[in-house]
């Protein structure tokens, strides 16, 4: 038998591939050393008895039975030895296919082909005797008339041409999926992760950013009554009435309790006009950055550096004892300076 040349070597690896990605049929490889045959595949299903086909395939030569029906013993194969291997190529009826294998088994051929006649349609070869079945130890596969013929006229023993039954092969595509799916599932549970301790940190945070209802008791309530220096709810923009219950912050702005504790306890516990925390913690200078220091300038500006006086009772204008200091020291050193002159 000749050594395979690298094309060949090319085209069965090529082969192997088609027939490792088919889920239906396994495939026939034929190659001739004849210039002017080309290398074919021929789709195959394999017998439901008998041996199956070896995973990295079988190579031989195929010679017509003699008798092609193989219903009667089949003439053996020219050569008898352990190296060449041999495919009887029998074709269909007139028999059942456990018969004509076992013929060709017992003539001594290492595999057999069985054609349609009248049909390229593919057929499962089942048996009818189950001894004879018992008997069978050689692969067998099923191929259509056309293929029958090409391979009989093209690629026999006779023309010098070499054939290969590679086994069907069905890939399992739940050892694929597997991976697959604990990747994805790894992916899903880390992102999940991130997600729930993102969620927690939000929570804390705006938890930090807002007054709990015990915190939101400290803050003193005061029933409005005509003549308070309270005049416009900032939130609700509605004028107080007598007996309004007012919530009065810090910062001396006064909301109503109904318009303002939603906003303390679910938004900031910071005030609505001047932006001024309500209360103060030691995680509040820290989260804020300020520090000590920023906390007593946030203190200390805290009555100038309001953006409305809208809450607040406005001085009246030119009123001395709400003047500046600086304005205060001008004014009384004024007399001093007209005596000396």
């Amino acid at each position: 038998m000749k050594p395979i040349s690298p094309l060949h070597h090319l085209l069965l690896s090529a082969a192997l591939i088609l027939a490792s990605s088919s889920l239906a049929h396994a495939l026939i490889y034929a190659y001739s050393d004849k210039n002017t045959t080309e290398p074919q595949a021929f789709d195959d299903l394999p017998a439901q008895f008998g041996l199956s086909l070896p995973i990295e395939g079988l190579r031989g030569y195929i010679i017509q039975a003699n008798p092609e029906n193989g219903c009667d013993p089949i003439a053996p194969p020219p050569i008898r030895d352990n190296k060449t291997v041999f495919f009887a190529l029998i074709r269909r009826f007139d028999c059942n296919f456990d018969i004509k294998v076992l013929n060709a088994q017992q003539s001594g051929y290492d595999a057999a082909i069985v054609y349609n006649v009248g049909s390229d349609k593919l057929l499962n070869m089942a048996w009818n005797d189950e001894h004879i079945r018992l008997e069978i130890s050689i692969p067998s596969v099923f191929i259509g008339e056309t293929a029958g013929g090409i391979l009989l006229e093209e690629f026999s023993y006779y023309d010098n041409a070499h054939v290969f039954l590679l086994p069907e092969y069905n890939l399992n595509f739940g050892l694929y999926l597997i991976p697959f799916i604990v990747v994805v599932a790894i992916i899903f549970l880390v992102m999940s992760i991130v997600m729930v301790v993102r969620c927690v940190q939000h929570r804390k945070r705006m938890r930090r950013n807002r007054l709990s209802k015990d915190q939101l008791k400290k803050i003193p309530i005061h029933k409005f009554k005509k003549g308070d220096p309270y005049e416009v709810c900032a939130i609700c923009l509605e004028e107080y009435e007598e007996g309004d219950k007012l919530r009065v912050l810090p910062c001396s702005h006064a909301y109503h309790s109904s318009c303002v504790d939603p906003w303390l306890t679910k938004t900031k516990k910071s005030c609505p006009v001047c932006k001024h925390r309500v209360l103060r913690s030691e995680d509040d200078s820290d989260s804020e950055g300020g520090g000590e220091e920023a906390g007593e300038g946030g203190r200390g500006d805290e009555s100038d550096n309001e953006r409305t006086p809208l809450l607040r009772p406005s001085p009246t204008f030119g009123s001395m004892a709400e003047s500046p200091p600086a304005q205060q020291e001008e004014q009384e050193e004024a007399p001093t300076t007209a005596i000396a002159v």
